[in-house]
């Protein structure tokens, strides 16, 4: 079979129509799709919030075949004024939570609220292509980090998200915050200018957290 209309196109993959009640979801770079299919059917039997898999209908590695949802990502409905900033801080924070109480220490590394997808069964997680093995302070540094980055960016809003989130991250998460920011700023899909808000948004971070600023070089 082939992909259908484009639905959308991510910063490294994009998403077609693929038959009834499914999407294809392929990686421009020819990026191995196998494992990521395999985590994400792993976490489905555990009960995590991740799209259905349909295995064996791929037309190439690269691609991956998800039952279509419907529903806003959490970020439209940010911006559309239907999920409070609070509740979506909140709501983040829980999804980091129950995934670092699974079995295995995986980590997303990359959750934020435009791979929150918010269904009529409630928030699922894509987007699992960075996803390893770590620390949960490394996951929530990570997803605080990204939302700094829009906060100080074009996207201020993301600033009365990330105080709900910090409260339920985990305790460790400034002592990932300079490894967090060696990996955003080694991340090939960033512009330079967004590059050059880290240190900024790494301030952020500490002020929501500690209370006090701190200036990263």
């Amino acid at each position: 079979m082939r992909p259908g209309e484009l639905l959308g196109s991510g910063r490294s993959a994009d998403v077609y129509a693929f038959g009834p009640g499914r999407v294809l979801r392929r990686y421009r770079d020819g990026f191995d799709a196998t494992g990521e299919a395999d985590l994400m059917a792993r976490l489905a039997a555990h009960g995590y919030p991740v799209p259905e898999v349909h295995r064996g209908a791929e037309p190439t590695p690269a691609d991956l075949v998800l039952e279509r949802l419907t529903g806003p990502t959490m970020a439209e409905a940010l911006f559309s004024g239907a999920e409070p900033p609070e509740r979506a801080g909140a709501t983040l924070a829980r999804l980091l939570r129950d995934l670092h109480a699974l079995p295995g220490r995986i980590v997303h590394l990359d959750l934020h609220p435009e791979n929150v997808l918010l269904t009529p069964r409630g928030p699922v997680v894509i987007d699992w292509r960075n996803a390893e093995v770590g620390p949960p302070g490394l996951d929530d540094a990570m997803t605080a980090l990204i939302l700094a980055e829009a906060a100080v960016g074009p996207y201020p809003l993301a600033e009365r998200v990330l105080p709900a989130l910090l409260d339920g991250a985990d305790a460790t998460l400034p002592d990932h915050l300079d490894e967090a920011r060696a990996r955003r700023a080694a991340n090939p899909t960033l512009s330079a200018e967004e590059v050059a808000r880290l240190a900024t948004a790494v301030s952020l971070i500490h002020r929501l957290f500690t209370g006090e600023p701190q200036i990263s070089l």
